[in-house]
């Protein structure tokens, strides 16, 4: 049985809001006890926000290379999300 463009679509909009949004709440829950796990919390958000990044553009780098520019347009709406977990860092580290 093929997945189709659709279904796959649905599987990558879950995998880039569910995973930090999932890691969000185990520190949420768990907060850290000291400025070094507080650190690291953080380093494991930027790692996330780094792999999403280039789940994301790989899938846009194989619509390109399809030529299935509606696909596409659809998969660049993933970095959405992952512009507000990088954000979401910058807040986490007190930029602003």
């Amino acid at each position: 049985m093929a997945v189709s463009d659709s279904q796959k679509l649905w599987l990558r909009w879950l995998i880039v809001c569910l995973i930090p949004l999932l890691t969000l709440l185990v520190f949420a829950l768990f907060p850290p006890p000291d400025q070094t796990q507080y650190f690291i919390n953080g380093i494991i958000l930027a790692c996330e926000a780094t792999f999403l990044f280039k789940f994301v553009l790989f899938g846009v780098i194989h619509c390109h290379l399809r030529q299935d520019f509606a696909l596409k347009r659809k998969n660049m709406l993933l970095f959405i999300p992952i512009i507000a977990l990088i954000v979401y860092l910058f807040h986490y580290y007190g930029v602003f």
